[in-house]
């Protein structure tokens, strides 16, 4: 058992979930929680959508597969973190009712099921999910988490406002890809994501783990290459491959080891002058 004062070692699962195969994708995502564990972890974050896939052409298709936060997914899930003694953060569309989320779980060994839905949609996404209006921090016994979902990165006021809540690690279920505007951009570069993980680690004095995932779906390749980062914005584990499955692992690093720097970005700012108007000068 572990210690609650030790630093746990973060998990990030990279995989390629079959779209539509509900069950086999539950199963194989309780593999890798069990895994992870059997590694050491006491945190492990899997991709965004993990159970269902992501790329639908109707928000009825989705919506037929989808389930409610006390469906078999989450079941699952806690039985998992519970058997394996380990906090499990998820990607999944969740059902409410009429309306459909993406959403990342998080589940507690102890039993307690929290959620974060996300709150940024990229292209196609619009059509199948509705928005989310909170942003998530959820405590462990080893500080407060922060929770994101994939182009959530692209808008650094998130990781701001999750910093400023005392959170000392983001996670994020992802499933990045090239957008078609992009498609000269593949050759083999870090996805865009990795970039603006990169810079909100280091503005915000956070650290950052990332599961991407690998695979196609409906001919969209995606891009893999998962990581951890510490507070500074330099990783810890990873970037993995583009396309192979994989578990990256490393120790979680308290924001303070950023935060005792010469010059800690986040006490230099100044929250007085950005509720300012700006000044337009020259007219």
């Amino acid at each position: 058992m572990r210690e609650p004062s030790d630093r746990p070692l973060i998990a990030v699962a990279q995989y390629a979930p079959v779209k539509g195969s509900v069950e086999a994708n539950r199963l194989r995502s309780v593999e890798w929680i069990a895994k992870a564990a059997r590694q050491g972890a006491g945190l492990v974050v899997l991709p965004e959508c993990c159970i269902t896939g992501l790329v639908f052409e109707s928000r009825a298709e989705l919506m037929a597969i989808a389930e409610s936060i006390e469906g078999p997914t989450v079941e699952a899930w806690t039985k998992a973190a519970a058997e394996n003694d380990i906090i499990v953060i998820g990607g999944m569309a969740e059902r409410d009712g009429a309306e459909l989320y993406n959403a990342a779980v998080f589940v507690k060994p102890d039993g307690s099921v929290h959620r974060y839905r996300k709150t940024h949609v990229f292209g196609a996404e619009r059509s199948l999910f509705d928005l989310g209006d909170r942003l998530v921090c959820v405590d462990t016994a080893w500080g407060r988490v922060g929770l994101a979902i994939c182009y959530d990165l692209w808008f650094p006021e998130i990781a701001r406002e999750l910093a400023l809540a005392d959170a000392g690690l983001i996670a994020v279920p992802a499933n990045w890809f090239v957008p078609p505007r992009q498609k000269d951009e593949t050759g083999g570069q870090l996805p865009m994501g990795f970039h603006h993980a990169v810079s909100a680690a280091c503005a915000n004095e956070i650290a950052i783990a990332c599961a991407d995932r690998t695979g196609v779906e409906n001919e969209l390749p995606f891009l893999g290459q998962s990581f951890i980062l510490g507070p500074t914005g330099r990783p810890l584990a990873g970037p993995a491959s583009a396309g192979d499955d994989a578990l990256l692992l490393a120790r979680w690093e308290e924001p303070g080891v950023g935060r005792r720097q010469v010059q800690s970005h986040l006490q230099t700012r100044r929250g007085d002058l950005y509720a300012r108007p700006v000044d337009i000068l020259g007219r």
